[in-house]
């Protein structure tokens, strides 16, 4: 008969335990050990040590498991055995030989530390000492893993590089900003490296090197890899030397500079994106430079790019000088965007004037500076251009223009535009662009009275404006608006609209409830849109959502988002929850059925832990979550 180590657990049964662990069946000695390292304690720990000690008298191989489990409660008495095992090289096998690397990390303190570290001067040392030694952070580590690196070099290096990082000493910075440098660095391991140095305090930096940091430094600040890149500049900008740098790199990329010696367009995106971020450290009170630079970068003779990129460098700055630059290049349709968002993000006051005036500019060559001035008066939300909006609407006026103005309309939600919109967006003579663009806007804007023209845009042949629609319906909490949802959702041919059609209806409240339920049918549920439909109802409260969820969890039709639909049910934290879980661990796959003892057993209700209790005793503790489970119950209980 199976002993019932469930129970002993729950009541702290240690001398039970120990019983177990020495005549108990396979596996339930093992799981013994399990339950005394969760009971923790010196009782507990005296048990396992005489498992350790006196091997002989327990299942053969048991005192290992026994000692693992002994390192992670931090008994130092487990320190010589592994020691003296780690020394001998025995069990050679790799899974053990792991197992007793962590086991020292486990324990930590001065020997384990040594013997870690002694480790690191091996041919090749193992990867899971590094892993070891950088969770524990010892300074007297940092040379033995410096030495390690050169001898992984090339192939395995990257480990130990990221181990160097989180070391977070000043030390490791002249052999990271070596590998940062050197020509020969893959670009892999350059990245690792420069993250690595970020990890350095800043009140370390700069590391003393050959080199000036700054310099060594370059290669990567010019990596057309923004992930390289970025980390790099934040590193410059740290010191008045960096920043330098950076501005030295910027100034490189201006047409004025000879091709063959002008930095790479790359660096001065990557300046301008840490201008936009770091605003304080540039602009004409740190150097007179900066914004002539940026003013020059904005010209026509750099690559769209790097236009873009000053741009929105000069918006962060601000100033009567950055405004007039970017009111200058208003009017270049491959940088309008991204001038007309530079101009709405400036922390001085915008020039509305000047941008009113430009939105009235009707003559030929004023067309993209008033495209570029309805983009950037609709992310101003400024309420005076809705005249002048609502008149770009027209169909004299060009397409660019009408959709740029619909777009600021939406974005203002002015109540008024709404029949103007109403009557573009049904108007199949349009362009779907165009009819898309007044869809959006409607949705925006919210009137109740466009609900018909967005119903029916559901229908529409092309596909752009059914988007926008599915969109926009979800901001009209009502049945017609849902039940119009649920057709999309379960059967229009596009995946974009259906997947927006699932998740307009999370957001439209208590009437997409039922209709989400509905698609959650065996018979209507599609797998293309079922992480959609999955999250949708994670966020509708009621017995609907759960009853729904709980099917997902469950249907061999629906294996595809199980694992998700169990974590919204368990995320829910609610009584109601109880049996649709508990059925998860009846059906679920291994491995699926920890969510549901996790979500069961944070519940604390009786019907709760006894679902969770009887899985324990029927399918055993061989899993975490099991045990996880069963922890929480019992430190619930004492």
């Amino acid at each position: 008969m199976a002993p019932d180590i469930v129970g002993m657990r729950l009541a702290r049964d240690i001398a039970g335990l120990v019983e177990v662990m020495r005549s108990g069946p396979s596996p339930y000695y093992v799981w013994a050990v399990d339950l005394l390292r969760d009971i923790g304690g010196r009782d507990a720990a005296d048990a396992l040590f005489d498992c350790v000690d006196r091997p002989d008298e327990y299942p053969r191989w048991l005192h290992l498991h026994a000692l693992s489990a002994l390192a992670e409660l931090r008994d130092r008495r487990a320190l010589p055995v592994i020691l003296g095992q780690v020394r001998r090289g025995a069990p050679g096998d790799g899974a053990r030989a792991i197992r007793m690397y962590e086991d020292l990390g486990a324990i930590g303190g001065p020997e384990a530390v040594r013997e870690l570290v002694h480790r690191l001067g091996d041919p090749k040392p193992p990867r899971v000492v590094v892993e070891v030694v950088a969770r524990l952070r010892p300074p007297e580590a940092v040379p033995a893993l410096m030495a390690a690196l050169w001898a992984l070099l090339p192939g395995a290096e990257q480990h130990t590089v990221e181990a160097l990082g989180a070391m977070r000493d000043p030390r490791t910075g002249p052999a990271l900003l070596y590998l940062v440098h050197s020509r020969g660095t893959s670009p892999r391991l350059r990245r690792a490296a420069v993250l690595a140095l970020a990890e350095i305090p800043e009140d370390s930096w700069p590391p003393p090197a050959g080199l000036s940091a700054e310099v060594m430094l370059r290669r990567a600040l010019r990596d057309p890899d923004a992930s390289t890149a970025r980390p790099a500049a934040a590193l410059l900008a740290r010191t008045r030397n960096g920043r330098d740098e950076l501005r030295a790199d910027l100034m490189n990329t201006t047409p004025r500079h000879a091709a063959a010696r002008r930095a790479p367009d790359c660096s001065a995106v990557t300046v301008c994106a840490l201008i936009q971020e770091r605003p304080d450290l540039f602009g004409p009170a740190q150097d007179y430079r900066d914004l002539p630079t940026l003013i020059e970068l904005l010209g026509e003779e750099s690559v769209p790019a790097v236009r873009r990129a000053a741009a929105s460098a000069l918006g962060a700055l601000g100033g009567e000088e950055a405004a007039d630059a970017l009111l200058a290049a208003l009017g270049d349709a491959r940088i309008g965007d991204a001038v007309a968002r530079a101009l709405s993000t400036l922390p001085t006051p915008p020039p509305v004037r000047e941008l009113l005036a430009a939105l009235a500019d009707g003559s030929p060559g004023g067309r993209d500076r008033r495209r570029s001035a309805a983009v950037a008066l609709g992310l101003l939300e400024c309420a005076d251009a809705a005249p002048l909006l609502l008149a770009a609407l027209d169909a004299e006026d060009p397409r660019d223009i009408r959709s740029a103005a619909a777009d600021a309309l939406g974005a203002l939600r002015h109540g008024p535009a709404a029949d103007r919109l109403a009557s573009l967006a049904g108007d199949g003579e349009e362009p779907g662009t165009l009819r898309a663009r007044a869809v959006h806007a409607l949705g925006l804007i919210g009137a109740r009275e466009s609900l018909p023209v967005l119903l029916a845009a559901a229908r529409d042949p092309l596909e752009p404006v059914r988007v926008q629609a599915a969109q926009a319906l979800g901001r009209f909490p009502v049945a017609e608006a849902a039940d119009m949802l649920g057709e999309l959702a379960a059967g229009d041919a596009s995946r974009d609209v259906a997947r927006g059609a699932v998740r307009a209806l999370g957001r439209i409240g208590a009437p997409g409830t039922h209709v989400l339920a509905s698609l959650a049918e065996p018979s209507r549920f599609r797998r293309n849109v079922g992480h959609e439909l999955v999250a949708a109802l994670a966020g509708c409260p009621g017995a609907v959502a759960v009853a729904a969820l709980a099917g997902l969890a469950v249907s061999p039709e629906t294996a595809d988002v199980r694992p998700p639909a169990t974590e919204a049910l368990a995320a829910r934290r609610s009584p109601d929850c109880v049996a649709p879980l508990a059925s998860v661990l009846a059906t679920a796959r291994p491995g699926h059925d920890g969510i549901a003892l996790r979500g069961l057993a944070a519940l604390g209700t009786a019907e709760a832990d006894a679902h969770v209790l009887t899985y324990c005793r029927t399918k055993g503790l061989a899993s975490e979550a099991a045990r996880e489970a069963l922890r929480t119950i019992a430190d619930r209980r004492r």
